[in-house]
């Protein structure tokens, strides 16, 4: 194992060698403030990245944990591209005075890990919630929000490219938790066209529930093509109740490409600010969900080395907002709109 410098913080990226862990392995081994380290059950496949990234690597399994000191050995930010069944290394993390970006998109894994009550005491910080969504679209209920006396209900729209490259494990997942719903409509687009959308158990939801006291929050889905969508909506239902069909659907995702890589999020509060009722919203538009979600994580990564943050469990909205990553986003053709309000009762 190459040493890494005193000098330099050291970023863990563990499963820098998924589909998302690359992209954010190779942000960061780029800046020269940091040292990287990939790791990964797979030390291989890990050494493979690493050396094309010119970086270090090492071997981690999340389930055993007598491989977790060594890789953890002149680290100061962990970043976890993988999921996990339970809060032992979270935990282990933390009780080091280490911080946690985790990247993941379930909802009682948060749950657990904001429970645990240690991490202060040793000075360790977790930041949830950082991606696509969870994640900006977090900040951006925040940023609607935040000019409302009362904010008692929030639409979050999350519109996703079918020929975008996804991994196998985003796509299973969002696979399995296909249900079927009543479509509605959101207007992921300026000029009003509407995208037929349908309720998806995306946890950004849950989370701006308990960090923004928003009693009446939902998440919707849709697709690039409103056509294709609405077929989709009939069919996945009966894809994710099949595993092999899921399997299936799966491989020709992953080998096929219909539609293109857009992502896009639409944002609506309702609420009331001197007794006056609004609609505040705001839309976001780009390309590459993967890439968005490593741009996010390299960020936060940077601004948790820059920001004084207290010790503790954090979701992305309780200490950042949309402004600090705009610029950033910008310069790689993501675009967050201005705040649209409009009047809605006296």
């Amino acid at each position: 194992m190459e040493k890494i410098s005193q000098n330099r913080p050291g970023i863990l990226v563990v499963g820098g060698y998924g589909h998302v862990g690359q992209q954010i392995a190779r942000r960061l081994s780029g800046d020269s403030r940091f040292d990287v380290r990939i790791a990964g059950r797979n030390k291989t496949k890990a050494k493979a990245v690493a050396a094309n990234l010119r970086c270090d690597a090492e071997q981690i399994d999340l389930g055993k944990p007598e491989s977790w000191n060594a890789a953890l050995t002149g680290i100061t930010i962990v970043i976890v591209c993988i999921d996990q069944i339970d809060t032992r290394f979270v935990e282990y993390v933390l009780n080091r005075g280490l911080a946690l970006i985790d990247i993941t998109a379930d909802d009682m894994f948060f749950q657990k890990v904001e429970q645990l009550q240690t991490t202060k005491a040793h000075g360790g910080r977790a930041l949830l919630s950082v991606g696509l969504a969870p994640g900006l679209t977090n900040l951006m209920v925040k940023a609607c929000a935040e000019k409302l006396d009362f904010v008692p209900q929030a639409r979050i729209g999350i519109l996703l490219g079918i020929g975008d490259s996804h991994g196998p494990a985003a796509i299973d997942w969002t696979l399995r938790n296909f249900k079927s719903a009543r479509i509605e409509n959101l207007p992921f687009d300026r000029d009003g066209r509407n995208y037929p959308a349908i309720p998806f158990d995306f946890a950004d939801q849950h989370v701006v529930r308990r960090t923004l006291g928003i009693g009446d929050v939902r998440s919707l889905m849709t697709f690039d093509s409103p056509a294709i969508s609405r077929l989709l909506f009939r069919l996945l239902p009966l894809v994710a109740s099949r595993p092999r069909l899921r399997d299936l659907t799966r491989n020709c995702m992953m080998r096929f490409r219909l539609g293109s890589d857009r992502a896009a999020l639409y944002v609506a509060v309702e609420g009331t600010r001197n007794g006056i009722g609004f609609q505040r919203s705001i839309r976001l538009e780009g390309r590459k969900e993967a890439a968005i979600t490593a741009l996010m994580a390299a960020e936060t990564a940077r601004l948790l080395v820059d920001t004084s943050i207290p010790a503790g469990i954090w979701h992305i909205d309780q200490v950042f907002s949309i402004e600090r990553y705009a610029h950033h986003l910008a310069a790689e053709g993501v675009f967050v709109t201005g705040i649209d309000e409009q009047l809605t009762r006296r």
